[in-house]
């Protein structure tokens, strides 16, 4: 089979843009943030047939970040992903005199050439390596440079050559010439990106990029003052005390009490003091009983004033944790409650975000409380990896999100209870890796609706209250939650809320006033919201606005009740169904960093039912499994009965438990009145599954969610290997939806593998404690005989 012609290798005439004259003048090295030899790559997997060049979608982490040498790469080696890709150049230039400089770009498939911002060369399209020509009249000193590249199938290239002036020829332009940021933080996610869509608008489809109607934004920073805010609390006069960053392994940070934010004000109002300094990248700060304290990297440190100006004169450690001097280990947040502080503590991971093998200090990756009194640490619960914020919810407990990593496919926010375990395994093991997996009250798709989940904080007036917003360093804005307790436990639905702010938002706090303040934060490379500064303090007051939003997501038997803070019109709820797409899949955490969508599927709408008011609709859909994260969307047009446009179409619902599916917990008995146990309470992939003597402990207590998987410990019972045959063993692994997975209820009390046609069989007919279990032809023996919860 013969390629495609646009493969075809032989010599093809260079193509040749017009010049292009650039007036900007070059910009001095002291103007520019500290450089490196090289650029920077970014790498998106599209995994989709591209023909053109197509704008990303804000908000997505590149599968690929790293520095080159220079622009001459034609190897999948090169650009880490083989087809269906999208790619960035970045970085600077630097003119050795003024003049005109001729640019070839060679590509495949398209690309485009930009320098300052200006068009040098256009090389779009579907091709093979096909060399382009452009110049620009340039004047000496530093000047941006940006390519942009997809490629479709088989072969890849990207090659920048130029001709200064007085040259002979084309040459690659060298590395001596080329910069980029200098130690930037280079975040990458796996996982598919995506480009926008012809039908795509902020707030449906894209992410949002104004404020919400129902709030006015406000700047709280006077001039010159630029703080990398990480935690944010109140004092009773009014003012807010704020923890600002100081940079990766520097003892730089600081505590500023700033005055006149609240109520009516402006930049120009608002007064700043700094009373702390020397702090070891704080994230935290928490006024009690007229002292301020801040969480640290290394402890808990009181700050104390002993003449009444507020500045510290003594810095007194309450208490330190585990800490091994890895840049990761931050301690995140600050709680307060009758005695007791609480924060997260972050594990230590490798440059490039993998986890640290073995961990420099233990029992890390923890939600931890401080008695205030004596100092004693004690674990409140574990298996966490980036636990960058924590926030009172619902029934005054603590939720906390986490960020994508290893065994996060995806960020989430968790409901934090004692001895809880979160699925973040590490060497050597936490206080809590042996526990059952507690599962995340909402999953939070990577780039879709989050990438760096910061703190939660519940709302306590207006039309969200009790829902919880938070904030996002990289995807930027506010997001919103609505919670619902299903079978005793949180899930819900989250949605786009705001966009608009200056910067990426760290840390947010609820105001004496009513308002929500937002802390801003970045960095170099890809860490902090493009476009945005690297700092910020702004607030966002409601304003009495009912815009039109969706309120709230709740699961009902076979769908959702969607409810709306405004009716639906007319034009609206004719043909209403045909108005909503449905999809869902399901994550599968493993120990590389990240993962993918799996089991995604297109959903079909059943019916959508007004209500009589028009401002809740019932949808049934089709297909719906628990265990899955289920979006909805009803895209535009979409309006209500005064004309105004939904606000943002979509939510992302996180269905743990179904509604009317029957979740059953408990022992599992069969012959000779024992228990199915997970040996030794392991939770390994291929744990031995076995009879035993009942005891009540967690690896007798057996979870049927309603989906035909029976769940242990956070995992399944497993067929090994998928096997069929007589004799093939049962074992605990990680959920994974297979055949081997499945189990269906007979009415004869067997439990039935349909993969296999067999039943779950304790071998030899026996009963003695630590039998195996295996899967046998059924014959409905007292050895195949289960008494379920």
């Amino acid at each position: 089979m013969s390629l495609p012609a646009r493969r075809a290798r032989w010599f093809l005439p260079v193509l040749t843009a017009s010049l292009f004259a650039l007036s900007a003048p070059g910009a001095a090295a002291e103007d520019l943030p500290p450089q490196e030899p090289g650029v920077t790559l970014r790498v998106f997997d599209l995994q989709t047939s591209l023909s053109r060049l197509c704008v990303l979608k804000a908000g997505q982490t590149p599968n690929v970040d790293k520095l080159m040498p220079t622009i001459n790469w034609t190897t999948t080696a090169d650009f880490g992903i083989g087809d269906h890709f999208l790619s960035e150049v970045t970085g600077n230039i630097n003119i050795p005199a003024d003049g005109t400089y001729a640019f070839r770009l060679i590509s495949d498939d398209g690309s485009r050439l930009r320098i300052d911002d200006a068009l040098v060369i256009n090389h779009d399209g579907l091709h093979g390596a096909t060399p382009k020509d452009g110049s620009a009249q340039l004047t000496q000193g530093y000047h941006s440079l940006r390519i942009d590249h997809f490629d479709n199938e088989v072969d890849q290239q990207i090659t920048l050559q130029w001709q200064p002036p007085g040259a002979s020829g084309f040459t690659v332009v060298p590395n001596s010439v080329l910069s980029t940021d200098a130690d930037v933080v280079r975040v990458t996610a796996p996982g598919r990106k995506e480009c926008e869509g012809g039908a795509d608008s902020p707030g449906d489809g894209l992410p949002l990029t104004g404020v919400h109607p129902g709030y006015t934004l406000t700047n709280l920073r006077p001039n010159g003052f630029e703080p990398q805010v990480t935690g944010i609390d109140w004092l009773p006069d009014g003012r807010a005390a704020i923890t600002t960053w100081g940079g990766t392994d520097n003892e730089l940070g600081e505590v500023y009490l700033l005055g006149n934010v609240t109520g009516g004000t402006d930049p120009g109002q608002v007064t700043t003091q700094r009373i702390a300094q020397g702090l070891k990248e704080p994230m935290g700060i928490k006024f009690v009983d007229g002292k301020l304290y801040v969480s640290e990297k290394t402890g808990l440190t009181e700050l104390n004033d002993t003449n009444g100006d507020w500045v510290t004169d003594d810095y007194r450690t309450i208490a330190t944790w585990p800490f091994g001097g890895n840049f990761h280990e931050f301690a995140f947040g600050l709680l307060y409650r009758d005695g007791l502080f609480y924060l997260n503590l972050s594990v230590a991971i490798n440059y490039g975000g993998e986890t640290t093998n073995p961990q420099p200090a233990p029992n890390r990756g923890t939600t931890i409380s401080v008695n205030k009194a004596t100092g004693q640490v004690s674990y409140v619960a574990g298996g966490l990896r980036t636990p960058h914020g924590i926030g009172w919810g619902p029934d005054g407990d603590i939720f906390v999100t986490d960020n994508q990593g290893a065994w996060l496919p995806s960020s989430k926010l968790l409901h934090v209870k004692q001895d809880r375990f979160f699925n973040h395994y590490m060497n050597p093991a936490g206080p809590f890796d042996g526990r059952a997996v507690t599962q995340p009250v909402l999953w939070l798709p990577q780039n879709e609706i989050a990438n760096s989940p910061s703190n939660p904080v519940q709302l306590t007036s207006g039309p969200f209250a009790g829902q919880l917003v938070y904030g996002d360093v990289t995807y930027g804005g506010l997001q919103r939650a609505y919670l619902e307790k299903v079978n005793g436990e949180y899930q819900g639905a989250v949605f786009r809320m705001t966009q608009g702010l200056e910067s990426g938002v760290s840390r947010i706090s609820l105001g004496p006033d009513g308002a929500i303040y937002t802390g801003g934060i970045g960095a170099g490379g890809n860490w902090g919201q493009e476009g945005k500064l690297n700092f910020g303090f702004q607030k966002l007051t409601p304003n009495g606005t009912n815009a039109f939003d969706i309120l709230a997501m709740r699961a009902v038997e076979g769908g959702f009740e969607l409810e709306y803070t405004q009716p639906l019109s007319t034009q609206t709820v004719t043909d209403l169904a045909g108005k909503y797409l449905a999809t869902q899949w399901r994550y599968q955490p493993t120990a590389s960093y990240g993962g993918p969508k799996i089991d995604e599927q297109q959903l079909t709408i059943a019916s959508a039912t007004p209500s009589a008011d028009r401002t809740k609709v019932t949808v049934l859909i089709n297909g719906l499994q628990p265990g899955r994260v289920v979006h909805l969307q009803s895209p535009r047009p979409f309006s209500s009965e005064s004309g105004e446009t939904l606000w943002s179409t979509e939510a992302w619902y996180t269905l743990n438990a179904m509604i009317g599916v029957e979740q059953r917990v408990g022992q599992i008995t069969g012959i000779g009145g024992k228990c199915v146990d997970v040996d030794n309470s392991g939770t390994a992939d291929g744990t031995k599954v076995q009879l035993w003597t009942c005891n009540g402990t967690g690896a007798q207590q057996w979870t049927l969610p309603g989906d035909n998987t029976v769940r242990a410990l956070g995992k399944c019972l497993d067929v090994d290997n998928s096997g069929t045959v007589n004799g093939t063993v049962t074992q605990l692994w990680t959920c994974n939806g297979t055949g081997a997975q499945q189990w269906v209820p007979q009415p004869d009390n067997t439990l039935r593998n349909p993969q296999s046609g067999r039943c779950l069989d304790a071998a030899g007919n026996s009963s003695a404690d630590g039998t195996v279990l295996h899967i046998w032809d059924c014959t409905g023996a007292a050895n195949q005989q289960w008494l379920l919860p």
